[in-house]
């Protein structure tokens, strides 16, 4: 863990103290080149650090940690920097994290030979009040006839690993397929199979599987599916069929500079569920010698993985409670919390098989607590990147022994009715102090 640490911190302040990431990551030149009490490295490990409550609290408590002598900034000085400040800054970084997992060898837990990635979006709400967001991102209106500001966003995300891969984050009315289509668009090679929910199966998304040589797996809503309607009468567990793309897609496509067949083979999979409920699966993986169609069932359920990421984007990192009233300050906020969650999920990745050798005798397989991991990664985050070299290998290993100590126990098949619906996170002036 502490050689991952190390190399993942160092990347994160070297970029951070890095004059040309610095220049391509401002808003206009003359932008933090003078010292101020909020240098460009400070502003960016505050958003990672994840302001949750009042702002000005969330300051002092942020500039304490630095240092007791540390002058600390006003809530207005906060703001004028930050909009100094572009979002790309962070999907930078979050690069960097996904770079630095792969050569640890982090991202190497595949199925048979392939990564597994899934995408899924949900709907954010964006804060109320700001005419500029309403109006940017759009929304709702409410049955009370109250309307309320929303944005649509969606993830690649590593199931096996818990990391996101990338994100959109775009106005209400734009929809997750579009999000998927530059997702996969850029993310997605011959070494990955995505698993999509319903919702995905559009030519698109497969025209893209195809021209990038990827694997994919899409639930198939039945009812709106001729042919997998006919599939499921049929009785059978699998079937290959000729797949036909539209000769306007095969076209816009090649304008893309991808030639791509018009025909090509896929497979529908028969999975029965235990409530008796019967799904369907369309994939391009047609060898049934290597890919046997019992498998799919439990590879299917991996997919769960990225609802599971969403839930902890929204209810654990809390990326609703915004700190400003700008479309700058959501898309911020936004991709910086993306990079809180995903330092959490590669310090709980190399946590793990500590947890595993102590617990190979134990009756139940453990897992790292996520949740844990945050809150942790939170409280000693600013010294592991600003601390010397000794200081954080030493609160790397307490940090590993404390996620040790609070690790769950894995239950399969353990399943519970759904919630009801979430905290709303407050508005800005009902900010809890803590």
């Amino acid at each position: 863990m502490h050689q991952f640490g190390k190399a993942l911190f160092d990347s994160l302040s070297n970029s951070l103290n890095d004059d040309d990431f610095v220049a391509r990551h401002r808003t206009k030149p003359t932008a933090f080149i003078r010292e101020r009490k909020l240098p460009f490295q400070k502003l960016c490990l505050i958003m990672i650090w994840n302001l949750r409550a009042a702002l000005h609290l969330d300051l002092e408590r942020f500039f304490d940690l630095i240092g007791p002598n540390t002058s600390c900034p006003n809530p207005s000085a906060f703001s004028r920097a930050r909009a100094c400040l572009k979002a790309s800054a962070f999907r930078e970084l979050n690069d960097q994290i996904i770079t630095v997992a792969g050569e640890f060898g982090l991202r190497d837990n595949l199925w048979n030979g392939l990564r597994l990635l899934a995408t899924d979006g949900s709907t954010l709400r964006l804060p109320k009040g700001s005419p500029a967001i309403a109006e940017h991102f759009g929304g709702m209106t409410s049955r009370h006839d109250t309307f309320l500001p929303m944005a649509r966003m969606s993830y690649l995300y590593e199931v096996r690993t818990n990391l996101i891969i990338d994100a959109q984050l775009t106005p209400y009315v734009e929809g997750e397929c579009s999000h998927a289509y530059e997702l996969i668009g850029g993310n997605v090679w011959s070494e990955d199979l995505t698993l999509y929910d319903r919702g995905y199966n559009d030519p698109r998304i497969i025209a893209w599987s195809v021209a990038q040589e990827s694997h994919f797996v899409i639930r198939v809503a039945v009812g709106k599916c001729a042919a997998a309607q006919q599939f499921v009468d049929s009785g059978k567990s699998e079937v290959e069929f000729d797949y036909i793309l539209e000769d306007a897609l095969v076209e816009e496509f090649e304008g893309y500079g991808l030639k791509i067949p018009k025909t090509f083979r896929l497979r529908f999979i028969r999975i029965v569920l235990d409530t008796g409920e019967v799904e369907v699966l369309v994939t391009n993986l047609t060898d049934r010698e290597r890919y046997p169609a019992d498998q799919f069932s439990a590879l299917y359920h991996e997919r769960w993985g990225v609802e599971e990421g969403i839930k902890t984007s929204k209810c654990k990192i809390e990326i609703e409670n915004w700190t400003g009233m700008s479309v700058a300050s959501v898309e911020q906020d936004f991709r910086a919390r993306i990079v809180c969650q995903n330092i959490a999920a590669s310090v709980a990745l190399t946590a793990q098989p500590a947890l595993d050798e102590a617990t190979t005798e134990c009756r139940h397989n453990y897992k790292i607590n996520m949740k844990r991991a945050i809150g942790l990664l939170r409280d000693q985050f600013v010294k592991m990147v600003m601390g010397t070299p000794e200081e954080l290998k030493a609160l790397l290993s307490k940090l590993a022994e404390r996620l040790k100590k609070s690790a769950c126990i894995i239950r399969p098949g353990r399943s519970y009715p759904r919630r009801a619906p979430r905290r709303i996170p407050p508005a800005a002036p009902y900010k809890p102090i803590v």
